[in-house]
């Protein structure tokens, strides 16, 4: 017996390009659920090596040169292997397909995935669970790495490629990690 696709969303009021996205998803055929999916609570044991991200950091010419610069000095002061969370609850993933059992990862990133807009304060923690407060951006960097890294399947889609692109986009549940962005834009596929 072939069971049920569903897709996992949460819609908010004030993400209205996210909503249009996820209509994309809609001639699947799955079934709605909205609410997030619950990743794996083994992920949370998966970790972000600090030094590769600083070198990444270094390397990059497509960020802000100041923002970049800002990111490397807080992350100097985080610990060797940054933890992005203690509880699977307080991280997820826009878009889920559960297709034959198997879930697929989506993530729109909107503008301040690029920016390191958001300075609020928020927290990443070392492997031992100790909270680091850091600004939002530099919380939101660690985990797009995290997704990036170990998330599997899992695609990106930015937003300025989905306006351009969205009215022929067609999500595939492909292997892998893929990323929808425009030629010259930032991407973590090559960050």
């Amino acid at each position: 017996m072939q069971r049920m696709m569903e897709i996992y969303y949460v819609s908010y009021a004030s993400r209205g390009r996210e909503a249009r996205f996820f209509e994309a998803f809609l001639p699947l055929g799955a079934k709605p659920i909205y609410a997030n999916y619950r990743l794996p609570a083994e992920l949370l044991e998966q970790l972000v090596d600090r030094q590769a991200l600083l070198d990444s950091l270094r390397y990059d010419r497509k960020l802000s040169a100041g923002k970049r610069q800002r990111c490397i000095e807080i992350l100097q002061t985080c610990p060797a292997q940054i933890k992005v969370a203690l509880d699977v609850g307080r991280i997820s993933c826009d878009i889920v397909v559960v297709a034959e059992g198997r879930p697929y990862y989506w993530e729109f990133h909107e503008e301040q995935h690029r920016k390191l807009s958001v300075d609020r304060p928020k927290q990443v923690y070392g492997a031992d669970g100790r909270a680091v407060t850091v600004p939002r951006f530099v919380q939101r960097l660690v985990r797009d790495v995290w997704r990036a890294q170990y998330l599997r399947p899992y695609t990106i889609v930015w937003s300025d490629w989905f306006e351009v692109n969205g009215g022929t986009y067609k999500p595939v549940l492909a292997e892998g990690f893929q990323e929808f962005y425009l030629p010259g834009a930032f991407s973590f596929g090559k960050f």
